[in-house]
C-alpha cells in the first residue's frame, strides 16, 4: 500500500479495505467521524464561524428559547412529572442551556428535570460540561443506556444528518450499494450487489438508475426512542435539513469551512453529511406511537411565536436590532434555514404538541 500523502485516518482505512476489501459507505462514514483517535468530531471543533457549519442554537438566543417553550409547554401537558430530558447530540452545549434558562422561570421545573445528553465524543462533552456547570447532567453513548423509568422528552437538533448512510441504485444487476475502494494511489466509490435487508427500507415506488440514500443507523435510532418513550410517555422533536417526501437523488456532502469539499480527500478533517429523509422515518416509527405531520422549521417557529420574542429582545436591545433581524431571517426565511429544515415529532400520551397539525 502506497502512503505517502495519507493522514492516520487515511491510513488506517485504507489498512481495513486491502485487509477486508472494500467498504460499504455507511460504514466508511462513521469511521470517518467518529473513530476514536483520528475522527472528525475528535480532534475538531467545527461548529461556529471559526468551524465547518453553524448551528440554529449558535444562530441566535431565541431559537433556544422557542425549543425551551416547546419542551415546557409539552411538559405541563404531560401533568408536571419528573422526567428525563434528553438531547442526541448536543454540540457545545448551548441549546441546553436555553432550554434550562427558559426553564427556570417556570416553577419546579429545573427541579423536576433529569437532563441526558447522547454524546460519544469527549471532547464535545468537555464543552457541554462547561456550558452546563450549574445543572447535574448524564452523559450517555447511546439512547438505549437510559433506562424508562420515568417518561421522556427526547431533542434533537442537527443529530440525525450525522448518522451513517448508505446509497442505492437499480442497474442492469438488481440492486447495488456503493462502497469506498481504495487502489494505492487514492480513494474511490464503487457499486457492488446491495445488502438485501437495505432494500426492506427503500421507497414503496423506485426508478431504475436513481441513487435513492438509506439510513439504518437513523432508523434504528428513531425506534430505540420511540421504545423509550413507549412504557411511561413522552415526546421527541428532531429538527435537520431534509426532505418531508422519499424520493431519490444524491445528498451525501462534505463541508469544510464553510464550504463544499470531497468526501474522499482530507478525511477526518471534513463534516460528512446528507439530507435527512423525514418520510422515511415517519413510516418506520411504531404503530404504537403518535406522529403528526411534519412541518418546515419556519412554520414550526412561526407557531411558537419567534417573531414576538425577537421583537421584544429588539425591544430591550435597541442597539442590536439589524442583528436580531438578521438572526431571526436566518431561521426563518424560506430561502435559508426555514424551508430547508424541517421538523418532525412523536409522542405517546395525552399530549397535543404545538407547531403541528394535529
Amino acid at each position: 500500500m502506497r502512503q505517502a500523502g495519507l493522514n492516520n485516518l487515511e491510513i488506517f482505512i485504507a489498512k481495513q479495505i486491502e485487509r477486508n476489501g472494500s467498504m460499504p459507505l455507511g460504514e466508511f462514514m462513521s469511521i470517518a467521524m467518529i473513530h476514536p483517535q483520528y475522527g472528525y468530531y475528535i480532534n475538531s471543533y467545527p461548529i461556529g464561524a471559526d468551524g465547518d457549519f453553524i448551528t440554529a442554537p449558535e444562530i441566535s438566543q431565541i431559537f433556544g428559547e422557542m425549543i425551551g417553550a416547546w419542551v415546557i409547554d409539552v411538559w405541563l401537558q404531560m401533568g408536571s412529572p419528573n422526567i428525563n430530558l434528553i438531547e442526541c447530540g448536543a454540540g457545545y452545549g448551548t441549546l441546553m442551556a436555553d432550554i434550562i434558562r427558559v426553564g427556570v422561570k417556570i416553577p419546579k421545573f429545573v427541579d423536576l428535570v433529569n437532563i441526558c445528553i447522547i454524546e460519544t465524543q469527549g471532547n464535545m462533552r468537555d464543552k457541554q460540561k462547561s456550558k452546563l456547570s450549574n445543572y447535574t447532567v448524564s452523559w450517555y453513548d447511546n439512547i438505549s443506556e437510559i433506562i424508562a423509568n420515568k417518561p421522556s422528552i427526547i431533542i434533537g437538533n442537527e443529530f440525525l444528518d450525522a448518522l451513517p448512510v448508505e446509497q442505492l441504485k437499480l442497474g442492469n444487476n438488481g440492486w447495488q450499494q456503493r462502497f469506498v475502494d481504495f487502489d494505492g494511489n487514492g480513494f474511490k466509490l464503487i457499486w457492488k450487489k446491495a445488502d438485501k435487508h437495505l432494500l426492506e427500507l427503500l421507497p414503496d415506488k423506485t426508478l431504475s438508475n436513481k441513487i435513492y440514500e438509506i439510513s439504518k443507523a437513523q432508523i434504528g435510532f428513531i425506534k430505540e426512542s420511540s421504545l423509550l418513550i413507549k412504557k411511561l410517555g413522552g415526546a421527541a422533536l428532531f429538527i435537520d435539513y431534509g426532505h418531508n417526501k422519499s424520493g431519490y437523488g444524491e445528498t451525501l456532502q462534505a463541508v469544510k469551512k464553510h464550504k463544499y469539499s470531497d468526501i474522499l480527500k482530507d478525511i477526518g478533517q471534513s463534516d460528512i453529511t446528507f439530507h435527512v429523509d423525514f418520510a422515511a422515518l415517519k413510516r418506520n416509527i411504531p404503530s404504537y406511537i403518535t406522529s403528526p405531520s411534519i412541518v418546515t422549521q419556519r412554520d414550526f417557529l412561526l407557531s411558537l411565536g419567534i417573531k414576538h420574542r425577537a421583537k421584544a429582545l429588539i425591544n430591550n436591545n435597541i442597539d442590536m436590532e439589524d442583528i436580531i433581524k438578521k438572526q431571526l431571517d436566518r431561521l426563518i426565511s424560506k430561502d435559508q434555514m426555514g424551508d430547508l429544515f424541517k421538523v418532525m415529532c412523536f409522542y405517546n400520551g395525552d399530549i397535543k404538541p404545538c407547531g403541528f397539525i394535529l
